[in-house]
């Protein structure tokens, strides 16, 4: 039995989880805890060579917990978090630290850009509406406020990318990752118009190769194997950006079929066989394999990052006596809120925690979270039900503006592995959610890829139907749902309400910093 190794380099964790490679069964797996940087307020970083440390820790553990050796492992694939900025010097090394999607440093840009209508032809140009973690507006940035560190990127590419050039030595892109540059979404390839319009011509120069999802980038080197227990020779595949790995492992391959995760953000994914440019202006278009689309109606504002700030804010005491062993705590904590009567005796929170903001169903950065209706009687258990409730209502925000067919859900992420958010997520959209039965569904898809790119399967449906299965079926209970189609219109309009005021706040903010810079 051949084996195939996947990892997901995520924002808050790294998985590397060892798959069976003819039933996509788990028979391994380790994570690592990211490690952050914030050395400035909205910034984040992080040090590119403390990342692969711990991706490499990662591979050798998940193997170790199979029982495996490294000469078991047929291929790897790398899923990493979309956008940011990646960079090598000249010299090979990193050029500086990596800054992660969810920095904000860029947010003035962007809304430069959407005051002066750039905003409108870059989305019309990508399928994107940018936001401050993209590279483009990152670049921008760069050019304008650090140029030195700008002149010394000699390669831009992403997260997955430098994982697999530490692996390999080749340092390379695929096109689900160019997608969130963002690129020409329809020529599928990098587009000088949009360089034009930040004002970074000179970023062509600097560009990866980009190879077609799944393709064969290189072979595991000696060093790589040196430090990830890995036979050298190994061969690596592109792997893909986390949304469309996400996709794949949950078997969204086919126009119709969506997928929503609710991990750090909140992905409500569907496939299709055209680029969908609607609605206009808002969510994200990627890239999938086989000439297919994935339209992305993201609460990048947060998924279980809305439930983490409610457990930090609320439930400090307990969350931290749990220590690093939390299941115990995660299973009172899911139990108390599932004894709270469905809307949290009224409280409504919108889950845009996240610098981010909003990016569907409006295209709105200065968005925040609110929480409407708490009063003296909300505890930690009505907060955890609320912010469960916000994200599961903002789901059928984004599927309601979707302009596409939905034929079916898969529910997925961290976030799915909760029966009480699960079964108000269901509720929420009244139709039945799939759940999957391999968690790590980033980690999956990249080992599909890998599966398929090394021959072992002929085909991505092929691969899918044998490696991707469903555990279980949520249907949605019909009381709840009444309740929550009552509910919606109230989320709905409130967060409409708020737009003017959110923006108002950003621009208080902006003449706040500008007041502190003047002597």
């Amino acid at each position: 039995m051949s084996h195939i190794v996947g990892i997901d380099k995520g924002t808050t964790a790294t998985k590397a989880v060892v798959f069976e490679t003819g039933t996509g069964r788990v028979v391994g797996s380790a994570n690592r805890a990211t490690h952050a940087l914030h050395p400035l307020s909205g910034w984040h970083e992080e040090d590119m060579e403390v990342t692969f440390d711990r991706v490499a820790d990662c591979i050798r553990a998940a193997i170790s917990d199979a029982g495996l050796t490294g000469a078991d492992i047929s291929g790897v694939g790398v899923s990493g978090h979309m956008g940011g900025l990646w960079a090598l010097g000249a010299d090979g090394r990193p050029a500086g630290h990596a800054i992660a999607w969810p920095d904000a440093r860029a947010g003035e840009i962007v809304a430069a850009w959407t005051r002066e209508g750039k905003t409108e032809e870059i989305y019309e140009i990508s399928g994107n509406a940018p936001i401050p973690g993209v590279p483009l507006a990152l670049l921008a940035w760069l050019k304008a406020n650090d140029p030195e560190r700008y002149a010394s990127l000699h390669r831009i590419a992403f997260a997955k990318d430098y994982i697999n050039y530490r692996l390999t030595g080749r340092f390379v892109t695929d096109e689900s990752d160019i997608s969130f540059f963002p690129c020409d979404i329809r020529k599928r390839a990098f587009s000088h118009r949009l360089f034009d319009i930040a004002g970074i011509p000179e970023v062509a120069g600097k560009l990866p190769d980009v190879l077609p999802t799944g393709s064969l980038v290189g072979e595991v080197t000696e060093e790589a194997a040196e430090r990830t227990g890995l036979k050298p020779g190994t061969p690596v595949v592109t792997g893909a950006g986390d949304a469309v790995s996400a996709a794949l492992g949950a078997g969204a391959v086919l126009p119709g079929q969506a997928v929503t995760v609710i991990g750090t953000s909140f992905m409500n994914n569907l496939t299709t066989d055209r680029p969908v440019m609607e609605p206009a202006g808002v969510g994200f278009l990627f890239l999938m394999p086989g000439g297919a689309w994935q339209k992305l109606m993201a609460n990048t504002g947060g998924g279980s990052l809305c439930l983490d700030w409610a457990l930090r804010a609320f439930d400090h005491d307990r969350l931290a006596a749990a220590g690093e062993d939390r299941g115990g705590f995660f299973a009172t904590m899911e139990a108390e809120a599932a004894e709270v009567p469905p809307l949290a005796n009224g409280v409504f929170t919108h889950p845009y925690f996240n610098t981010s903001g909003m990016s569907a169903p409006r295209f709105i950065p200065e968005a925040r979270a609110s929480i409407f209706g708490f009063d003296s009687a909300t505890g930690r258990a009505q907060m955890v039900r609320s912010v469960m409730e916000g994200v599961a209502l903002s789901m059928v925000d984004c599927y309601a503006a979707l302009d596409g067919s939905v034929d079916e859900i898969r529910l997925t992420g961290g976030g799915a592995r909760s029966r009480l958010w699960a079964k108000i997520c269901a509720a929420a959209m009244n139709r039945p959610l799939g759940l999957l039965e391999a968690e790590e569904t980033g980690a999956l898809g990249v080992a599909v890829l890998a599966a398929v790119a090394t021959g072992q399967h002929p085909d991505l449906a092929t691969a899918t139907r044998s490696m991707v299965r469903l555990a279980d079926t949520v249907e949605p209970d019909a009381d709840l749902a009444a309740i929550y189609a009552d509910a919606y219109p109230l989320f709905r309009d409130l967060g409409r309400d708020l737009e003017p005021l959110w923006r108002k706040r950003a621009e208080i903010l902006s003449q706040q910093g500008k007041c502190q810079d003047t002597p």
